[in-house]
């Protein structure tokens, strides 16, 4: 929980969360300080403590190329962070209602269904899938529609 707090702290202020919200768009190869002090126009001083601000909440990791320090999102501690502040999805709702005696969620709330907790398939698994339905039917002499 604590970690949690420090990371919510740390997004808490304006020129951090600018520079977090620069970083998640430039994708996972981050940006060298340089290229952040430039798109931001944050003097060098403060530009560091916001950036020690975000790498030790866990947030951002810092990688040295020679001179160059890069800066880049930790997905998996902004993905945990996300997790950690919607873990809780209409827990009220179900305490209040019924719950569903077939998925255990309350009538009607589609966002906490079991259904909507499975994981998603990816593009190329549902693909795979496909292929080897076709494949099965095709052994079986039916044709798909």
């Amino acid at each position: 929980m604590k970690r949690r707090i420090e990371q919510l702290s740390a997004l808490g202020q304006e020129e951090r969360l600018a520079i977090f919200r620069l970083l998640v768009r430039a994708g996972p190869q981050g940006n060298c300080v340089d290229q952040i002090k430039r798109r931001l126009k944050t003097p060098g001083s403060t530009l560091s403590h916001h950036l020690d601000t975000l790498t030790r909440s866990g947030l951002l990791s810092a990688r040295r190329a020679g001179r160059f320090i890069h800066y880049a999102v930790n997905w998996r501690e902004a993905a945990n962070l996300i997790r950690f502040l919607t873990e809780d999805c209409c827990a009220e709702m179900h305490a209040r209602f019924s719950p569903d005696p077939q998925t255990g969620a309350g009538v009607g709330n589609p966002c906490c269904s079991q259904a909507a907790k499975r994981p998603r398939r990816t593009r190329r698994a549902a693909a795979a899938s496909e292929k080897a339905e076709a494949r099965t039917s095709s052994e079986n002499g039916n044709r798909r529609p």
